[in-house]
């Protein structure tokens, strides 16, 4: 029989048909989108389960917010089309959101290689050779303690290894968190002093207080105190007001003493354009004193500085 005989024959036929098939299966498994008007299946599904619908989109919102953009992320385009995944199919860290009647199922996973913070490890099982952590978030129910576990994931730099397996917590950029930052009290009814000192923890932390560090000489602005414990990494342009490459510029920090740095944050005090300290008619003479301030200490700004420190003082009304 010819070469051509038996390529066109049934049997042949059948296996380049069920291989195009394939090929053309998982083309479809790989294209995802965030758009749910796109993925029909997933949209009447979700529709006919608004509390699941509200719940899910609820939790890509708050993942969303520090997804890493080159990261291919969206709802799969299959028959069970009511998942959300975040990150490769089945291969390095991703994360999953499935969606049943009950509620939604987060899955975080992670390479069997990465090292956990020890405060965390609790929360990841050993699975099929990878880490993974699961937290079900069950309709019409309040979900802040798993919010508050997410959290801690997030905090200590796990999801981020979606854009490099191997950042480090103190070498991850803020940017990748930064929004959610913002927006996290919106989910789990967080105060803004929480979430100011879960701000405070992140920038004490990492690639910004090292470079305020290196740029103030790693003593207190204002004071010269070297002692480490005793200082603070601040935002002069606060966190929620700043853009995201405001957020990691350095020279929007200042290095200050504890007390120096909640008076600065509050507006208690602030600069003018040659560095010298201002004082709020907030604080009374009598606390100026014990707080053993005086009109004229000052601290040294660059130009780049300076502008930050105008929009301080302009929101705070010096």
């Amino acid at each position: 029989m010819s070469d051509k005989k038996i390529s066109d024959s049934s049997e042949s036929i059948k296996v380049k048909k069920l291989k195009k098939n394939a090929n053309l299966l998982k083309g479809k498994k790989s294209r995802r989108t965030p758009d749910l008007s796109k993925r029909p299946a997933a949209n009447e599904w979700l529709n006919a389960n608004p509390q699941v619908r509200k719940i899910a989109l609820e939790i890509i919102k708050f993942c969303d917010q520090f997804r890493v953009p080159n990261i291919e992320y969206g709802w799969f385009n299959r028959s069970s089309s009511h998942v959300f995944k975040y990150g490769n199919d089945s291969v390095g860290a991703r994360l999953g959101i499935r969606c049943k009647k009950k509620g939604c199922t987060l899955t975080v996973t992670l390479p069997k290689l990465v090292t956990l913070p020890k405060n965390i490890q609790h929360l990841f099982k050993l699975d099929d050779n990878e880490l993974k952590y699961k937290a079900f978030f069950e309709v019409g129910q309040n979900h802040k303690a798993n919010y508050n576990e997410l959290l801690k994931i997030v905090e200590t730099n796990v999801i981020t290894p979606l854009a490099k397996i191997d950042t480090s917590y103190e070498d991850e950029p803020e940017k990748y968190i930064n929004e959610f930052i913002n927006d996290f009290d919106k989910l789990n009814g967080l105060t803004e002093t929480e979430r100011d000192a879960l701000v405070k923890t992140r920038i004490g932390q990492g690639k910004f207080r090292k470079a305020l560090d290196k740029l103030w000489g790693e003593c207190c602005a204002l004071t010269g105190l070297k002692c480490r414990d005793l200082l603070r990494a601040s935002h002069i342009k606060a966190w929620r007001d700043a853009e995201a490459h405001e957020r990691i510029d350095p020279y929007n920090g200042l290095l200050l003493a504890a007390h120096l740095d909640a008076l600065f944050d509050k507006g208690l005090i602030s600069f003018d354009s040659n560095g010298f300290i201002l004082i709020s008619d907030k604080l009374s003479s009598k606390d100026s004193e014990k707080l053993s301030l005086s009109k004229n200490m000052k601290i040294s700004m660059s130009k780049e500085t300076k502008s930050y420190m105008k929009h301080h003082r302009k929101k705070y009304k010096y």
